[in-house]
């Protein structure tokens, strides 16, 4: 039996049983229980139940011959066409959940002050995406430390956006580029962002925003924890580190 159809029934919303019955079915024809659970060596206690809950989706149909019940399926396109109606109305029905839930949060929300402090959170991809965040807010300046130059859609949106609201956007690499990495940074120059290296080898990863916000990486683990803060010393610290490391590095240049 094909393993690959089997998975790939199962992400339609079929489960394992219910896969195998229907390929089967579909590849073999009418057949009874016996000789499903034959082919299929899915337990003769099972098949029952198993056909049970096909005929309940009306995916199995049942026919007579001889006194011996024989079981056949839809057409696959039929099935798939239905599964994918109902996976998107399904969706549909998400989103304007989403927006309903999103509109009740936004009448109920207190008006907050967040309080200075540093918060913690986890993983390569949240980070970048925090970054985003903070880009969003952006008015005057966003400062970052980078060993390769990550690229993410949403960062490089705002990035684009913080550059088009005047932000001056600097980012300081801090090894020798490999071709990968130098065509990334090649995207940060192609949007107007300040770029320069300095061979510093270990060092943490860092955005800063506009006096108002910090974020810290130590390292590059995809699952490593990071940092969020608002601390004013906190910031100052980070924006005199950033500045001397700045001053001492290199323009970067582009060898075609």
């Amino acid at each position: 039996m094909n393993e690959k159809i089997i998975n790939d029934l199962i992400e339609f919303g079929l489960s394992e049983y219910e896969a195998k019955v229907y390929l089967t079915l579909t590849t073999r024809g009418p057949l009874t229980a016996s000789e499903i659970s034959k082919l299929t060596k899915i337990p003769y206690s099972k098949i029952y139940e198993t056909i049970k809950k096909l005929k309940l989706r009306t995916i199995i149909e049942v026919s007579s011959e001889n006194n011996h019940k024989k079981f056949k399926v839809l057409e696959p396109m039929h099935l798939m066409k239905r599964i994918i109606k109902e996976k998107e109305d399904y969706l549909n029905n998400l989103k304007n959940k989403t927006k309903k839930i999103l509109e009740q949060i936004k009448k109920q929300k207190v008006p907050y002050r967040v309080e200075e402090g540093i918060w913690i959170s986890e993983g390569k991809k949240e980070f970048l995406k925090r970054i985003s965040l903070m880009l969003k807010k952006a008015s005057k300046y966003a400062y970052g430390i980078t060993k390769d130059f990550s690229r993410l859609s949403v960062l490089d949106d705002e990035i684009i956006n913080a550059i088009r609201r005047g932000v001056k956007v600097k980012v300081l690499g801090i090894e020798k580029l490999d071709y990968l990495n130098l065509e990334r940074a090649k995207w940060y120059v192609s949007q107007d962002v300040e770029v320069r290296i300095a061979q510093l080898g270990i060092q943490p990863r860092i955005c800063l925003i506009d006096d108002k916000e910090v974020c810290i990486r130590i390292d590059n683990q995809d699952n490593s924890e990071f940092i969020w803060s608002n601390n004013t010393a906190l910031i100052n610290f980070v924006k005199s580190y950033f500045e001397v490391l700045w001053k001492n590095a290199k323009n970067i240049n582009f060898v075609n």
